[in-house]
């Protein structure tokens, strides 16, 4: 199996409040990124962080909910990956904590073959610039995936 590593340089986790999603960054002293180069997508992220966000991880454990992170890796310029994701363990040390988080990337692929929509569009007798619009507004629709 080949396995590409990487530097961890941001984390932000999505926490829903009165429903409203909002990110949290969480400060790293330090931190991994793992692609397990499975075919799957699947990611391991360990992370070592100041010791107060500790409850705050905890408590993300004890909800058993997937949770969504944006995932900074190399350089913090670079796009964040986003990963749906479980903590695996939650580590006291010294000075900090480190957090085990095995996830899987998500992509968003288009929903519509380009050249199916259209055939299905001018099969709805759509010509001109109707055609275009109705085109135009559903070429660019995708949606989230974990798988390849």
């Amino acid at each position: 199996m080949n396995l590409k590593t990487f530097k961890l340089v941001g984390l932000k986790v999505e926490q829903e409040v009165k429903q409203e999603k909002t990110l949290r960054e969480i400060p790293l002293k330090d931190g991994l990124v793992i692609n397990m180069e499975d075919g799957e997508n699947s990611w391991l992220i360990e992370a070592l962080i100041p010791v107060e966000f500790h409850s705050f991880f905890e408590k993300l454990v004890e909800t058993e909910e997937q949770m969504r992170l944006f995932v900074t890796i190399t350089k913090k310029s670079n796009a964040p990956a986003q990963i749906i994701a479980k903590i695996k363990t939650i580590t006291s040390l010294e000075k900090h904590t480190s957090i085990l988080i095995e996830g899987r990337l998500i992509t968003s692929k288009p929903i519509y073959d380009p050249e199916v929509l259209l055939r299905t569009l001018m099969g709805q007798g759509l010509t001109g610039d109707p055609l275009i619009k109705a085109f135009t507004e559903n070429v660019h629709q995708r949606k989230e995936t974990t798988k390849l």
